[in-house]
């Protein structure tokens, strides 16, 4: 193990000599244990808080085996889990890097995103200074690391699967339901300026088990990434957190909490925010906050349905993008496929096939809507081997064909 660990460390430093870019390792007790930057780099101001708030993307021990990529106020990096015989040894993190020359126009929303910030001359000079590196470069160097590490090659393609964010611009959309559905299919959420929006719907649906992946990164994460003047922005941010308190009370109320409920917590909470005195005060609360909201609504939708019930569309929610057999949900709640079946069409209206086959349609529904992949692409994901067999189930459950349902939802396709 202390071999590879040399080895780790002998990589990193060839990489970031040969393309001038930081690389970080982070080790699995989640220190950071060695860096490799330029010295401009690191004798600018700014790059110390970007340097703390790596540990907001690689605080979490459940990684994939590929490379992850994942972006900040147009800073792009990527991570590779370090691995031996199934022991985590760490995490090696590339980057910053951006991907063009920073236009006037980047230069000033990064203003408006770091108010508080004083020296604006030395911000400027900070993302000057970081390496330019188009996205296909940088995926290239994320092989070359994983092939340093493991003697393994990658394809690119594969690569480009697992990380949304790697897509070309022109496919990608604001759209909550698509990003759970990446979620979902890529088994694991990228790092990237939409979890807000799936945060809120894990609160809708009393998603408890999903907290833990999302808060980091979403309204938690995204006020503290913006924090650099404590002092000049306590009440600006204060204000960002009423807000995202109405956020968080209106989702919990889609998601069935009684109204008189979620206003009067909404209250409470608002009140206890005006009498906080720092930032770490403030994102305390907002994470009560979320918890609180999302097991009211996990109390109410448990008691709707059974536990062996609530545990299969759980497993469903997840898999849709696997194969789903009744086998597999029998073990999962320790009952027959008989009573299983009896007992889920009993308490949710109908069979386990005829549900599956509705979500992956409904998923199917939200691809079609908003991106550009092909029909049988989607068809293939969500496990219909067969595309006229997908055409007919989906107009059996749309009253159209796919093609048909994209051509009636031009206002919500992809820009």
């Amino acid at each position: 193990m202390k071999s590879l660990k040399e080895h780790v460390k002998y990589t990193c430093q060839l990489i970031s000599e040969a393309h001038r870019i930081p690389v970080y390792y982070v080790n699995a007790n989640g220190d950071l244990e060695y860096e490799f930057a330029k010295a401009e780099l690191q004798k600018n101001p700014f790059y110390r808080p970007i340097k703390e708030q790596l540990s907001i993307f690689c605080g979490s021990g459940n990684l994939a085996d590929f490379p992850l990529f994942f972006s900040n106020s147009f800073l792009h990096f990527f991570m590779i889990k370090v691995h031996q015989e199934n022991v985590s040894l760490g995490k090696i993190i590339v980057g910053p890097t951006i991907e063009t020359e920073m236009s006037e126009k980047q230069i000033t929303q990064i203003m408006d995103l770091f108010k508080g910030y004083e020296n604006k001359r030395n911000l400027i000079d900070y993302y000057r200074t970081v390496a330019v590196i188009p996205r296909e470069q940088l995926l290239a160097i994320s092989k070359e690391v994983y092939y340093m590490i493991y003697q393994k090659r990658l394809e690119k393609t594969l690569v480009k699967q697992r990380n949304s964010i790697l897509e070309p611009k022109d496919m990608q959309i604001e759209n909550a339901d698509l990003e759970l559905s990446k979620g979902r299919r890529d088994f694991i959420f990228h790092s990237n300026l939409y979890y807000e929006r799936v945060l809120l719907e894990h609160i809708t649906n009393g998603r408890i088990d999903k907290l833990a992946d999302i808060t980091d990164y979403s309204i938690v994460g995204e006020a503290a990434l913006g924090i650099l003047s404590k002092r000049s922005r306590l009440q600006s941010e204060k204000n960002l957190m009423i807000t995202a308190i109405a956020l968080i009370c209106r989702a919990a109320i889609k998601g069935g909490l009684n109204e008189e409920t979620a206003f009067t917590l909404s209250d409470f909470y608002i009140q206890q925010l005006e009498e906080l005195r720092s930032l770490q005060e403030i994102l305390n609360l907002v994470k009560e906050v979320i918890y609180d909201y999302t097991k009211r609504v996990h109390q109410l939708h448990k008691q709707k349905y059974s536990a062996p019930i609530t545990a299969c569309l759980h497993y469903i929610y997840n898999n849709l993008y696997n194969d789903i057999s009744l086998v597999n949900l029998s073990r999962l709640c320790h009952l027959s496929s008989n009573y299983l079946s009896s007992i889920f069409k009993k308490e949710v209206g109908m069979s386990i096939r005829a549900y599956i086959q509705k979500q992956r349609i409904d998923e199917a529904k939200k691809l079609i809507i908003l991106t550009n992949y092909a029909i049988s692409d989607i068809a293939n994901w969500l496990n219909f081997t067969d595309q006229s067999y997908f055409i007919k189930v989906f107009k059996k459950h749309t009253g159209m064909t796919p093609k048909q349902f994209k051509h009636n939802h031009p206002q919500e396709g992809r820009k």
